[in-house]
């Protein structure tokens, strides 16, 4: 009869072996465009960089450093460390659910008692056991739940990577910003002591009567607005130092000497952008993770439905134990095994529901995908439309600034002949400022519209993946 059993519980066993109720996953193809609509930048030298160490290009040390620091010391990335050690740890314990589990258990015990057999005695009681289950993976509940772990490991490891690159960015806006801020306080400087002069000498020639006293009181307002601008100009420096504390972490008084050892716009390096558009599926780390929250959810839709189905587990015990009962010693064996049948009947449709609850979020996290990828050809595109206005446009502004200078020189010695009244020479003075404020303005763009270039693009995070990460 044993034996009859043990070939019922085979027969059970074996054509259920290989029903995995698995859905096999398909990675998504979202419709994108062939080519990109907006124009490329070409290279005014004919040389196109790499994205490789993109940011060591620019050859600023004082932005290296700052890039460095802010990696070393951004909560961000250590969040996105912990959730990538989290999910380590959940892959371990994922593999570990195919594996048979062993337990041991041991005990001594000593009493002394009385009884009309054995009079007074003392027992002594050692015994121990060593048990064994192994759940058979049967419609693939385990290898969906490994494939969903390693799925997430992978999304978390991207997010780390989008981390890095944002921070980046973010790190070199607010420098550069900084660095247009202190070009900006410069032009407001020189044209503060321009405004200056202008009211000393409108004051020495209004005391000698030959100007009037309204051309004074014009002259001195416009020195004070001056002024008033450049307080307000300095204030916004201010500002972007304290947001350069925050992403470093370093004291204001250490990195205000920091950025004393550089001056000037940081210049980009040109970078590839001939690649198609669907290679940002690949490129950018968001669409990467993105994709691999896909899977795990897919995954998830396994494990979920696995629980409909019965679980078979293969269950074992070993036992020894040992009584001493007055010097005399008994000693026993004991073991067991068999299979263990748990077949699901009822539970009000809460099973169902989960299934559909994973088949729910896999939708979402579809969607999302697809409205992600639609985001980056767009960033895309709008960063190379940008970036070629503001290369067009900074060339222009600096042509347009020189004859502004030139125009104000020649209003400036027309005004000390006398040829010239004070206002119109303030107006003069003001397109010029206006047109170098202008220049530095569009500097300044067209080096952000680099930046958001490379991070629409997916960053570096490709040639520096093997970077070891903690």
């Amino acid at each position: 009869m044993g034996k009859r059993y043990r070939w019922y519980w085979l027969c059970l066993v074996i054509p259920l072996a290989g029903c995995s109720i698995l859905e096999e996953y398909i990675r998504p193809k979202p419709v994108i465009p062939a080519q990109w609509q907006a124009s490329l930048p070409l290279p005014h030298t004919g040389k196109v960089a790499s994205l490789k160490d993109w940011w060591a290009q620019f050859h600023d040390p004082v932005l290296d450093q700052l890039l460095l620091q802010a990696q070393q010391e951004s909560p961000s990335l250590e969040l996105a460390l912990s959730n990538i050690r989290a999910a380590r740890a959940n892959l371990g314990s994922a593999y570990a659910q195919g594996f048979p589990t062993l337990s041991t258990t041991g005990s001594f015990t000593e009493s002394k008692g009385a009884n009309a057999a054995l009079g007074a005695s003392t027992v002594k009681i050692t015994s121990g056991t060593l048990d064994a289950s192994w759940e058979l993976d049967l419609f693939g509940k385990v290898r969906a739940g490994k494939q969903a772990a390693k799925a997430q490991l992978e999304s978390r490891e991207m997010a780390w990577h989008d981390a890095r690159i944002s921070l980046a960015a973010e790190v070199a806006n607010n420098y550069v910003n900084y660095r247009a801020c202190q070009d900006t306080v410069s032009a407001l400087q020189q044209a503060w002591g321009s405004r200056r002069e202008t009211a000393r000498l409108t004051g020495i020639s209004s005391g000698a009567g030959f100007t009037a006293p309204a051309e004074l009181a014009l002259a001195e307002a416009a020195t004070r607005a001056s002024e008033s601008t450049l307080d307000g100009q300095q204030a916004e420096c201010d500002g972007l130092v304290k947001a350069l504390v925050a992403l470093t972490n370093l004291a204001e008084p250490e990195l205000r000497s920091v950025l004393a050892r550089g001056k000037g716009m940081p210049q980009p390096a040109m970078f590839d952008v001939q690649r198609l558009p669907a290679e940002l599926l690949t490129r950018r780390p968001d669409l990467v993770k993105d994709e691999r929250n896909l899977a795990e959810a897919s995954a998830n839709i396994g494990v979920s439905k696995a629980a409909l189905y019965p679980s078979l587990s293969l269950t074992g015990s070993i036992g020894y134990r040992q009584t001493t009962i007055n010097g005399m010693v008994i000693r026993g064996q004991t073991w067991s095994y068999g299979p263990s049948l748990k077949l699901p009947l009822f539970d009000g449709g809460a099973s169902r529901a989960a299934v559909e609850a994973d088949r729910a979020t896999f939708d979402n996290l579809l969607a999302t995908y697809k409205q992600d990828v639609r985001n980056a050809v767009k960033e895309v595109e709008q960063a190379l439309v940008n970036l070629n206005s503001a290369t067009r446009r900074e060339q222009s502004e600096g042509a347009s600034a020189a004859q502004y200078g030139q125009y104000f020189k020649a209003a400036e010695l027309n005004w000390k002949s006398g040829g010239l009244d004070l206002l119109s020479l303030e107006d003069a003075r003001r397109q010029k400022i206006n047109a170098e404020l202008n220049v530095i303005t569009q500097k300044k763009t067209r080096v952000l519209q680099w930046i958001a270039l490379y991070k629409a693009f997916g960053g570096d995070w490709q040639e520096q993946a093997g970077q070891k990460r903690d």
